[in-house]
């Protein structure tokens, strides 16, 4: 077909319309704040040699009015480019792997306007400071716009830097809090979000190549801190450290670090290294920076087993090259899945972690031996079993947490240290019929825990009135570790 003509058409962004969408991204606002945090430790790592910087990030949260108001100030370089850093994906003046995609700071920005907050960028390079001048963009945000130069400068970290301010109503300051059916005051939420900072950039913080200060109102009075690394406690009797050492992942060598085994649950702390099924597994960072964790059945085929909850690999990727390094989310949380890059990286942990036959977590685990040792006093006793497989006919290998045989009647257990749930109540339920799959039967259920929810409490209630694959009525029944004399 011959070409008779031509038409022109139009597809320029909506700018508002995409703006808003960009901002949808995030989940919480400690999301948010990262992108800030990452600009400017990225901007500390790609000017290593100059001595006038002051590496500190120092966030300020502040309630005000029934708004929060929040300002991230660095004492780095300064933004050189303005452009640039406003542009979507733009990315002329990368510093690091941190800025990756170039939108960091965008979405960081659109988050917080779509929520209702108003912002504003204050930065300052040598040249600035030279002519005694800081330069500020603010809200809206638009594809071009203007820019104002202002004398002297806000900041209190150094001559130069970058100083990003704004408000958030209360509702988004909220999403701090991982449970939304239990409300937290304003310095729970603080310790979250700080408990965030200390984990994504722990290795960092522990190399002393930045610090976060933080600065908050408490009791009506500014608090100041300076956050400390969020470091897992060690097993040390599993704790296995594999040196650092140079790995090709398919583009050029990165230098691949890593140290695993099972650690001690934290009673501290509020959402990291706890030593359950949410916070074990494998997380990866680069250059210290915390990019995904969790990983599992993505390296090894499978979920975590109850019996590996305390089970934690660490790696770190040490590289200022951008295409050596499995790609990223836009928003850092997460990799892209099928890059080849990341399937050799998956490799390499396959070949160098072993996994343990069992990492339970320490408390629960010393909690059913000696659980197992009054029951072997027990008269009548002949069997008493820790993490006795069943399901073994089909080749699932499920482990019940004990298992006892007394006078010919067995009789099983699921535990938690703290207050047992309802899904408690299905384990135990999966042990039963697991037993009778495999032809020994229990006589008895037992769900052990420091306390039991209203919920297991009822949901045991239902399925003792069922009756099993044998046809006989589930007989389950609740006990309290300090019932069974275990402190």
């Amino acid at each position: 077909m011959a070409k008779i003509g031509i038409f022109k058409y139009d597809s320029t962004p909506i700018a508002a319309a995409l703006w808003k969408n960009l901002g949808g991204n995030f989940h919480d606002l400690s999301q948010a704040i990262c992108e800030f945090c990452d600009d400017s430790i990225s901007n500390f790592n790609g000017n290593l040699t100059d001595s006038t910087l002051n590496r500190v990030v120092r966030i300020q949260v502040m309630p005000m009015n029934g708004m929060v108001d929040i300002t991230v100030e660095d004492g780095g370089t300064g933004i050189q480019d303005l452009n640039n850093a406003l542009r979507l994906a733009g990315q002329a003046r990368k510093e690091t792997p941190l800025n990756e995609h170039g939108f960091g700071l965008k979405h960081a920005l659109a988050y917080v306007e779509d929520k209702g907050s108003y912002w504003e960028i204050s930065t300052r390079t040598q040249e600035d400071a030279e002519l005694n001048r800081y330069r500020k963009v603010h809200t809206p945000y638009s594809f071009s716009g203007e820019g104002e130069y202002h004398d002297g400068w806000i900041g209190s970290l150094g001559r130069t830097g970058t100083v990003i301010h704004f408000t958030c109503p209360m509702d988004i300051f909220n999403t701090l809090n991982p449970d939304t059916n239990k409300e937290l005051t304003f310095d729970e939420q603080l310790a979250i979000l700080k408990e965030h900072l200390r984990y994504v950039y722990a290795d960092i913080l522990q190399s002393g190549k930045a610090r976060i200060e933080f600065i908050s109102a408490k009791n009506g009075h500014p608090d100041w801190e300076v956050l400390q690394a969020l470091m897992p406690q060690w097993d040390s009797s599993t704790r296995v450290v594999i040196p650092q050492q140079d790995y090709d992942l398919g583009t050029g060598a990165v230098k691949i670090s890593c140290e695993y085994g099972c650690i001690k649950p934290s009673v501290e702390n509020h959402n990291y290294y706890l030593g359950n099924m949410e916070t074990s597994g494998v997380e990866v960072r680069i250059n210290g920076r915390v990019v995904e964790r969790g990983l599992m059945k993505a390296i090894w085929g499978r979920k975590v087993h109850n019996s590996e909850n305390a089970f934690l690999v660490r790696v770190n990727l040490e590289t200022n090259g951008f295409d050596v390094l499995p790609g990223t989310s836009n928003e850092k949380n997460g990799f892209r899945k099928g890059d080849r890059r990341l399937r050799k990286l998956f490799k390499w942990i396959r070949a160098n972690v072993q996994i343990p036959n069992s990492c339970r977590e320490s408390r629960e685990c010393q909690l059913f031996r000696l659980l197992a040792e009054k029951k072997k006093k027990e008269p009548g006793m002949t069997r008493v079993s820790l993490e006795e497989g069943t399901f073994l006919t089909i080749g699932l290998h499920m482990r019940i947490d004990l298992f006892t045989c007394q006078n010919n009647k067995v009789t099983i257990y699921e535990g938690k240290v703290k207050k047992t749930k309802a899904i408690d109540v299905y384990q135990l339920k999966m042990y039963w019929d697991g037993c009778i799959e495999d032809g020994v039967p229990a006589e008895e259920g037992v769900l052990i825990g420091g306390s039991h929810s209203a919920e297991a409490l009822a949901l045991i209630q239902y399925v003792n009135r069922m009756t099993g694959p044998d046809g006989r009525r589930y007989n389950f029944r609740t006990t309290t570790w300090k019932d069974e004399g275990i402190a």
